[in-house]
């Protein structure tokens, strides 16, 4: 899910594998491309929208890419995480059918992994579907999956949500929401791991009246609901600050951090065999987005409009 200020509920779901297995692992988690349900409604979501103030943009398409860096102070194996020594690129899609309904999709490829590890290139994507169904409410729903880590198995998650969004000024914008993921995870050699849990989330977003430029901050917390009985997962907090600059018509840039909070690496009963979010962490990320719309033409500025 998120795209202004969300204060939600959800039920979430990931998964986790038990002690040992990664005592006797000697490779870094695959990349999970899951994302909350509350902000995104799905997986894909457009950051203009921070800017403009909608739930669903106007009809057109969108192409753009990001490169997550992601930094930690122990990784699953014990040692840290330095600023380039892991980063996943993640690609984006867009669609707007219709002024109701939006379609998106990801791609996750890891562009850079620790020495010590040998993982994939392509490590899984999402596909999502978003509907508005009024001008402060829209519902959505979404797929995912990918390859978990060093191979043998694999791991999936659907999931749907729906967000109500108040202005509270011109400039000023507030979004609750909530829903439900499930995740699974397959393994040759382990049996089938699950867990769902309980999420609250709000953001704070501050924009131009015209929507030349947006900056937001948020929380996410996540409380276990029910888990399989070969882990135990813990409470968790998520802090994210972002900012993008959307006065060229056609381009979006923007940059996020986000703080992490996911169990400790010392329980790893406690954390997730991936590396997106599945541990303490922190990500930057930087991102650049090439608009499609109908009846608008290139490199004109929103700046200069009436």
């Amino acid at each position: 899910m998120r795209t202004s200020v969300a204060g939600s509920v959800a039920i979430a779901a990931s998964l986790l594998t038990p002690s040992v297995a990664f005592a006797e692992s000697d490779v870094e988690p695959a990349v999970d491309t899951g994302e909350g349900v509350v902000h995104t409604i799905g997986g894909s979501y457009d950051h203009r929208a921070y800017a403009s103030d909608w739930l669903v943009a106007p009809p057109g398409w969108n192409l753009g890419g990001e490169m997550r860096f992601i930094t930690a102070g122990s990784s699953l194996m014990g040692e840290p995480i330095e600023m380039t020594d892991m980063a996943i690129l993640r690609l984006r899609t867009r669609w707007t059918a219709t002024k109701r309904i939006e379609l998106s999709g990801t791609v996750d490829m890891l562009a850079k992994q620790l020495d010590t590890t040998d993982e994939s290139i392509p490590q899984g994507g999402s596909l999502a579907a978003k509907i508005a169904t009024g001008r402060t409410v829209a519902i959505g729903t979404s797929v995912s999956g990918g390859p978990v880590l060093g191979g043998g198995g694999w791991w999936g998650s659907a999931g749907t949500g729906a967000v109500h969004r108040s202005r509270i000024e011109k400039f000023i914008a507030f979004q609750v929401g909530g829903g439900a993921l499930a995740t699974a995870v397959e393994h040759d050699q382990m049996e089938r791991r699950w867990q769902a849990d309980a999420t609250l989330s709000s953001e704070l977003v501050f924009h131009t009246p015209r929507g030349e430029w947006a900056m937001w901050g948020g929380v996410e917390m996540a409380f276990p609901v029910v888990h399989a009985d070969t882990i135990d997962p813990s409470s968790r907090l998520d802090l994210t600050v972002g900012t993008v600059f959307s006065a060229v018509r056609d381009w979006d840039i923007y940059a996020e951090l986000t703080y992490r909070d996911r169990g400790t690496t010392e329980m790893p009963e406690t954390v997730l065999p991936i590396a997106d979010g599945g541990f303490d962490q922190r990500q930057i990320v930087v991102g650049i987005t090439r608009r499609f719309t109908e009846n608008r033409g290139s490199s004109r500025w929103a700046l200069s409009q009436e």
